[in-house]
């Protein structure tokens, strides 16, 4: 979607965050608990690396044998992924502690549900 929207289109980062990851927590009906880097904030954070620009594989991803994306230049490639503060991926190679995930309930507010869709 970086690829896509910031390098193709020219959209800000700032728009682009705000695209794909606070309107997708408050479609959910989860911000600002996620979606935000904020004070008592679930912040889940990727950093993306521009200098790591590739081809997706099926095999750099985790526990997938196909993927939609596979042979799609990509501008970016994620760098480090940090849970709840923890880092848990760094330079490819998972780092963290397993089981450090939790599920969160999410509700889709009714107006969103009737709208159309595209």
């Amino acid at each position: 979607m970086f690829t896509e929207m910031v390098e193709r289109r020219g959209y800000s980062l700032a728009r682009f965050v705000d695209l794909v990851s606070s309107n997708a927590a408050r479609i959910m009906g989860m911000y600002p608990r996620k979606g935000a880097l904020a004070a008592g904030s679930d912040a889940d954070i990727t950093i993306l690396d521009p200098g790591l620009r590739r081809t997706v594989r099926k095999e750099d991803l985790h526990e997938a044998d196909y993927s939609p994306w596979e042979g799609h230049e990509v501008a970016v490639w994620p760098s480090t992924t940090i849970l709840r503060g923890s880092v848990m991926v760094e330079d490819e190679s998972f780092v963290g502690l397993q089981g450090r995930g939790q599920y969160l309930a999410r509700k889709i507010a009714p107006e969103i549900l009737a709208g159309p869709c595209f």
